[in-house]
């Protein structure tokens, strides 16, 4: 399937979810989330979700992680329409103000800047994925470009409520692929680990 068209088929599937499904396919999410080896990761990016998309609630990662990953530095993405680029803030979920954007995304309004080349591993969103370690986002191309300043062997590892489709379509060259996809049934391991 074409990329547009798998957007459009994912945002309708995860609308339809109901409250109970969605809620009981986030903490099944976080189970698998709970059981990945986090020990070599000292600075995490995570996204922070859009609720009226019935995105994966990372908010309960921040939670998980601050008790019981308290080695961890989180960052979180502020993101600047006008150059399409993506930075990392710090976070810290006691003290950093967020406020959400144009496009209802919660992001940090100040804080410290992480330099990409510090963070370990890249929490990102999607819509679908395929089993090469293709993935769907909304089409901005934010986190392929923020990917591109990360170090090589940065992890880069996708959240989806679903399970992969065979083959995305109409891929390009400048798409990174992912190196892991957790979902809440299966961790995909893909064959781009750096």
């Amino acid at each position: 399937m074409e990329k547009q068209q798998l957007r459009e088929k994912v945002l309708l599937q995860r609308q339809q979810l109901s409250k109970s499904d969605f809620w009981r396919l986030n903490d099944e999410l976080l189970t698998k989330l709970q059981q990945f080896n986090w020990s070599r990761v000292k600075v995490l990016h995570l996204f922070l979700p859009i609720v009226e998309r019935k995105e994966v609630d990372t908010f309960e990662f921040i939670n998980y992680f601050k008790t019981e990953q308290a080695h961890m530095k989180l960052a979180v993405p502020r993101c600047h329409y006008k150059t399409r680029q993506m930075d990392a803030v710090l976070f810290d979920p006691e003290t950093t103000v967020l406020a959400k954007n144009k496009h209802q995304i919660p992001e940090p309004l100040y804080g410290e800047l992480v330099e990409p080349q510090q963070i370990d591993a890249v929490i990102i969103p999607l819509l679908t994925f395929d089993l090469l370690g293709h993935r769907v986002g909304y089409g901005g191309g934010f986190y392929d470009r923020f990917l591109e300043r990360c170090r090589p062997d940065v992890l880069k590892i996708g959240v989806s409520l679903f399970e992969p489709i065979e083959k995305i379509f109409n891929t390009h060259e400048q798409d990174v692929l992912l190196s892991h996809c957790i979902t809440p049934t299966h961790t995909y391991i893909f064959g781009n680990l750096n």
